[in-house]
């Protein structure tokens, strides 16, 4: 999986989640977003072979910089 990948799929759950919570619950928001996206990783992960075991430890901190930002980018205050 590429970034590009990751920030498509973040893109796609940011845009499937909003209109369930409203403008009220971004901190609701991104935990969902974020659960969701590690459940893919761990999901891949599973179903991988390789170096591929500790994929979420290090693209967890980038990934929530990334949905931080695409919101910002997607509904700008």
């Amino acid at each position: 999986m590429k970034w590009f990948d990751i920030f498509r799929i973040i893109m796609s759950l940011i845009s499937a989640v909003e209109p369930l919570f409203g403008p009220k619950s971004g901190a609701v928001k991104k935990k969902v977003v974020t659960d969701i996206a590690k459940t893919l990783v761990d999901t891949v992960e599973d179903s991988s072979t390789g170096g591929q075991a500790n994929t979420w430890g290090r693209i967890k901190e980038p990934v929530s910089k990334i949905i931080d930002n695409t919101v910002e980018i997607l509904f700008p205050k």
